[in-house]
């Protein structure tokens, strides 16, 4: 059986919030108890514990500041709508938002940030982000005058800096780690499943999103832009492996994408370092666990869910794919479904990116639900449901770039509080939201 996942803890909190909000009145009268003893006692008391153990009828969600990390949590968990869990009452999008602002405000965010930054500090960290460098001449010139505290200017620096060829360490060492593309070199695909695999095919891979993400850097898009920008670039070998007719030489291009491998969710490179590559009988199937978790975590935000206790292991000697359409509803699906489905949307794409209509069980089903209920059928409808939730993307990445600021890892999947209210001080006050908007603030904020 495959591992059983629990995140039924994170619901409690938030059911337990939700009764004192205006989608769910009758509620108001009911005292916190009434409420978790209706929607969190199966599985959170004495004798049945969630993995962390948390015993709910101990928590005051009044008291929001004396708990960060747990508010942490179940404010990335609401703002990718991934709670309340499957087949619970949800709210209407307006009390989520109404319930984030309170979560905000009871973690600090409405308290305004104080820097203190000088130029010189503000170049010096700009410099580090962008370039693992030092400041150059138009910096240091900058600084001399003490122009860098005025936002325009330094969205204009970031913008001249992201387009200077040196801006390649900034894909290397923060996107590289952040999306899990330093781990490419490690995804060696079954020579006998794909034949036509070799190091060239890597590299280009690696080269078409490197060159994406810069395109995306240098145009100052909106970041969500990288989930579905309608181009791509290409070389004779990764045209040929996608399938893209017209594409000649070696050199990379631009080119229109088809809508299937818009955005990131259709690079090669993302696809193959979220697949298994295992050798045998089942080499070549996906894992829709591992690509779940990488959307949750680098699009949502959302933590991955705990095992639970004494859960049996996934079976290596099983296709993971038919293993876990098999589990039975208890106590296996019921969890699985919460964020199984993220992977199934991508089950069209093999362990190597290309496109495929079967798989080894025959037809591809790429059919599942989202947390909320809405259906997605491959990745045309898994990426139309991420963007219905643009901010918990704004959110991630600004929190990944102030940790990469303040030295700290970005492949840790947990946010933090500081990082969290942070993130959400610079998106209430740099719009619109732009690459160069949110690089400025992390420059000018102290870690």
């Amino acid at each position: 059986m495959v591992a059983f996942m629990r995140i039924a803890p994170l619901a409690a909190i938030v059911i337990v919030v939700l009764a004192g909000v205006s989608a769910f009145p009758a509620a108001q009268e009911r005292p916190a108890t009434q409420v978790i003893s209706t929607y969190c006692a199966g599985c959170h008391n004495g004798v049945m514990r969630s993995p962390s153990g948390a015993l709910l009828d101990q928590f005051d969600p009044a008291r929001i500041a004396e708990d960060p990390d747990a508010w942490t949590r179940a404010y990335r968990q609401l703002q990718a709508g991934t709670m309340p869990p499957v087949g619970a009452p949800r709210p209407g999008r307006a009390t989520y938002d109404a319930l984030l602002k309170t979560i905000e405000a009871g973690l600090g965010a409405d308290v305004a940030p104080t820097t203190g930054a000088t130029s010189a500090e503000i170049a010096d960290r700009l410099a580090r982000l962008l370039w693992n460098g030092a400041p150059d001449a138009p910096l240091l010139e900058d600084v001399q005058r003490n122009r860098l505290a005025n936002q325009v200017t330094l969205e204009r620096h970031v913008v001249r800096m992201l387009n200077d060829d040196r801006a390649r360490a900034f894909v290397s060492r923060f996107f590289s780690p952040w999306l899990a593309l330093d781990q490419l070199a490690k995804a060696e695909p079954d020579k006998a499943s794909f034949p036509d695999y070799d190091v060239s095919l890597r590299d280009a891979l690696a080269r078409e999103t490197e060159l994406f993400l810069l395109s995306q850097l240098r145009e100052d898009r909106d970041p969500v832009e990288l989930w579905s920008a309608n181009y791509t670039f290409l070389n004779e070998r990764l045209g040929r492996h996608y399938g893209v007719p017209g594409v000649t030489g070696a050199e990379f291009r631009r080119v229109v994408s088809s809508p299937e491998r818009a955005g990131l969710l259709g690079h090669g490179s993302v696809l193959m370092v979220t697949s298994r590559h295992n050798h045998g009988p089942d080499a070549a199937y996906t894992s829709p666990a591992s690509r779940a978790l990488w959307v949750r975590l680098r699009f949502l935000g959302a933590a991955a869910p705990r095992p639970f206790p004494n859960a049996s292991p996934v079976k290596p000697e099983l296709p993971i794919t038919p293993q876990t359409r098999a589990l039975p509803a208890e106590p296996c699906a019921n969890c699985h479904r919460n964020f199984f489905p993220l992977g199934y949307a991508l089950e069209n794409f093999d362990s190597i990116g290309r496109w495929r209509e079967r798989d080894q069980a025959g037809p591809v089903d790429a059919s599942g639900t989202f947390v909320d209920g809405t259906p997605t059928n491959g990745v045309l409808q898994l990426r139309d449901v991420l963007l219905q939730r643009p901010d918990a993307f704004r959110t991630t990445v600004t929190e990944k770039l102030l940790d990469y600021a303040a030295g700290r890892p970005v492949s840790a999947s947990r946010a933090t509080p500081d990082t969290l209210i942070r993130a959400r001080q610079i998106l209430r006050t740099r719009q619109p939201v732009r690459w160069s908007s949110i690089i400025a603030a992390v420059a000018t904020t102290t870690p």
